[in-house]
């Protein structure tokens, strides 16, 4: 008998879900950060689907494991503070003047974190590297198609579109992962030239601070690699402590900008309004004025046109002490995780957190529908390449074990 015969039959459930797994992981991987440079609800299409596709796949093959793994996700510290920040976000819709905006904004929230739970669930125990290498692939592809777009408008002398800047920001982002997963596989020089082309992107972002936001991320990655115990911890208490001492940032900031009078005019309004907002309402910066209240704030006119929309200023104006202490706690958790992963994912992971982080205290993007999709798709993406990592090395047998009837060389004698 052939060994094609011998082997078992073909199970078409199991087929069924590697391809639906490898569809749902390239949707997330591959398609969308190339759609992301056309399309401005890319990220919030794509990444629904391809989240989806990857819990077909695994209620397919062993909807028991999937149920289970989510309850344990839910239930672990980490995850009921996640959870309890997102209810007290939906709770404060009760005293946000903004109802309908608010709603629109709470939904996005909480689908952006039940697609990371289920998301993470779904994935396999083992991660087949066919499917990681789409991360590579994905990133690299979209990183050279949106550095001829950049450079195609400046030769026309015009200002890139405004779809392709948030693309670049997708790009960046997603370029940790697959840095990661690059440098885990020992693909040194393909690692580099990828690192090239994104630092070059990000240098033509400098104005808008994904430049310095990369540069934080990329001091991070070197610091994990050196030291990955101490520099995450230290990286972790540094974000999780700027998230809770915000209210006194202002006051700490305004006298050293004031030193600084040229240039800094824009920061020291930023600041002032800052500090004014919160000497007005001390008392609600226990429960928060309320989700989305600073962004209609400034549109109707009740805040300052110069109010700051840094996530460390929105984080406590809009969900208060409450919610800065739980998203301070799950920034916490989650950098120290990301530093217990396997090899050079440590670094990637504390690298991406720095980014998005440093993203958002500069006031790109705060929670916006395609920022927090984006953000899930990198958690899922990271994960799924944990799973990827070698666990076991290959085991050397002794010497004693030999076939029968085979001598031992003599010394000196190299066998051949």
């Amino acid at each position: 008998m052939s060994r094609r015969h011998a082997q078992a039959p073909l199970d078409p459930a199991a087929d069924a879900a590697l391809l639906l797994r490898r569809i749902g992981f390239g949707t997330l991987a591959l398609v969308l950060p190339i759609a992301s440079l056309v399309s401005r609800r890319a990220a919030v299409v794509l990444a629904p689907i391809g989240v989806v596709l990857l819990v077909i796949a695994a209620l397919i093959e062993d909807p028991g494991g999937f149920a289970s793994t989510l309850r344990r996700a839910v239930l672990s510290v980490p995850g009921m503070i996640l959870v309890g920040l997102v209810a007290w976000a939906v709770l404060s819709l009760v005293w946000s003047p903004y109802t309908a905006s608010a709603t629109e904004k709470a939904g996005n929230l909480v689908l952006a974190v039940a697609l990371g739970f289920c998301g993470t669930a779904a994935l396999p125990e083992r991660m087949r590297a066919a499917n990681l290498n789409l991360a590579a692939l994905g990133t690299g592809i979209a990183a050279l198609f949106a550095l001829a777009l950049v450079v195609v408008a400046s030769l026309r002398q015009a200002d890139t579109d405004a779809g392709v800047e948030r693309g670049i920001s997708v790009i960046l982002i997603m370029a940790w992962p697959a840095l990661a997963w690059l440098l885990s596989r020992a693909r040194g020089l393909s690692a580099l030239g990828l690192a090239l082309v994104v630092g070059l992107l990000a240098l033509t972002r400098f104005e808008d601070g994904e430049a310095v936001a990369m540069i934080c991320g990329a001091v991070a990655f070197g610091a994990v690699s050196a030291n990955r115990e101490k520099a995450s911890a230290i990286i972790a208490a540094t974000i999780a402590g700027l998230m809770l001492i915000a209210p006194i940032l202002p006051f700490l900031l305004i006298p050293i900008v004031s030193r600084f009078p040229q240039g800094l005019g824009e920061l020291a309004q930023s600041l002032a309004a800052w500090a004014d907002v919160i000497s007005s309402a001390p008392v609600q910066l226990i429960t928060g004025h309320g989700l989305d209240t600073v962004l209609r704030g400034r549109v109707i006119g009740a805040l300052p046109n110069s109010t700051p929309t840094t996530l460390l200023f929105e984080t406590w104006y809009e969900l208060g002490l409450v919610g800065a202490a739980a998203a301070a706690f799950c920034l916490y958790f989650a950098i120290r995780a990301a530093g217990r992963m396997p090899g050079a994912l440590a670094a990637g992971g504390v690298a991406a957190f720095t980014t998005a982080f440093a993203l958002t205290a500069l006031g790109f993007a705060t929670l916006q529908p395609w920022w927090l999709m984006t953000l899930a798709a990198v958690v899922l993406m990271f994960g799924a390449i944990a799973r990827g990592q070698y666990r076991t090395d290959r085991p050397i047998a002794p010497l004693p074990l030999k076939p029968a009837g085979v001598t031992r060389p003599k010394a000196g004698n190299n066998g051949g």
